[in-house]
């Protein structure tokens, strides 16, 4: 009698050891580039230092791939050992049968833990109080905000605020998705904060080719246009309705201008949707590939000197009007945006 033997497809892969804005793109190309396989096992150990970011991101792509290949297996080796990741919920956020390290940590004045901001929830918060869902989503930025800015000024606060919000907005009236993970952490030794924000969304580019002006022809495209002031694909509704008629819930498109030019200066300001990438360090711009669903986008600066970034914000509103005026928001020179990028001048 012949016997068929039953030949299984097994991976490996390794989490990165630094997990940079770059690794972590590189880390979703990489899990992609595996194939369908029967069985997957990942090696969490070599990470040494969790981020928000690296928690966001990774359970993000690795939760994809369940989605993607629901026959295939996914074991995961060294979660043990991450004590800090699993008290602020990374274990939980990659549905692990038996949830064997449970969240641990769920929130304080220097951290926000794997947290969701939920399309539903919103609806019935902002029904219960009588104002609009875009007033719910304020309601929450604001209290993330105090937890970004640790009491570095008033100012900063409701600008970050603000900021947070239109980010958020983007994930529900532009992403078209019901739900947006974050995550937060601030080192007092430092004087450090970082926040990532991700959506499982329609991504930049798909919003953006929306816009009655802007018509990006790729993601590469998307992401630069994004991050000037006044682009939205639903901006230009806003303008047209009456001064009564404007509310909080108007996505005006400024949001991502204010927090690449704020962080990017005083931290670094990380995006990506799709296929692309692009970093902000120290006003310097970088572009790389990745593989994210939807969109993600991670902030971080360093608090340490407040009048520094007081005297940054002030620029930042002052730039904005000066941008809005010279590349314009109608039918926009992408190469003007890519200049004005690229060297942080208009």
């Amino acid at each position: 009698m012949a016997f068929l033997g039953i030949i299984l497809m097994l991976f490996d892969i390794s989490f990165p050891r630094e997990c940079t804005p770059q690794s972590l793109a590189k880390f979703s190309e990489e899990l992609e580039l595996l194939g369908v396989s029967d069985g997957l096992q990942i090696d969490t150990s070599p990470v040494r230092f969790f981020t928000p970011t690296a928690l966001v991101a990774l359970a993000k792509v690795c939760n994809r791939r369940g989605r993607s290949n629901s026959s295939e297996k996914i074991v995961y080796h060294g979660l043990n050992r991450h004590d800090y990741a699993n008290n602020l919920g990374f274990s939980d956020a990659l549905n692990l049968k038996g949830k064997p390290y449970p969240q641990g940590a769920f929130g304080g004045e220097t951290y926000i833990p794997m947290s969701a901001m939920i399309r539903e929830e919103l609806r019935v918060r902002s029904e219960e109080m009588g104002f609009e869902i875009g007033d719910a989503i304020q309601e929450r930025c604001e209290d993330i905000a105090k937890i970004v800015s640790q009491g570095k000024g008033e100012e900063l606060q409701s600008v970050l605020a603000r900021s947070f919000c239109e980010i958020f907005r983007n994930t529900f009236e532009h992403g078209e998705a019901d739900a947006a993970v974050f995550c937060a952490q601030y080192w007092k030794r430092r004087d450090v904060v970082e926040i990532c924000i991700a959506d499982r969304g329609i991504g930049v580019e798909k919003s953006l080719s929306e816009s009655k002006y802007t018509k990006p022809e790729d993601g590469r495209e998307a992401l630069l246009y994004s991050l000037m002031p006044g682009i939205s694909s639903k901006a230009w509704r806003h303008k047209k309705k009456k001064s009564h008629q404007k509310s909080l819930w108007d996505n005006a498109g400024y949001g991502l201008f204010f927090a690449h030019r704020l962080f990017g200066e005083l931290g670094h300001f990380f995006l990506a949707s799709d296929r692309n990438a692009l970093l902000i360090q120290s006003g310097s711009l970088e572009e790389f590939s990745c593989n994210i669903e939807g969109t993600l986008v991670s902030m971080s600066i360093d608090l340490s000197d407040e009048g520094k970034i007081d005297d940054s914000i002030r620029g930042i509103s002052t730039l904005a009007k000066r941008v809005k005026e010279r590349i314009g928001v109608k039918s926009v020179c992408f190469a003007s945006v890519e200049a004005f990028l690229q060297t942080g001048t208009i």
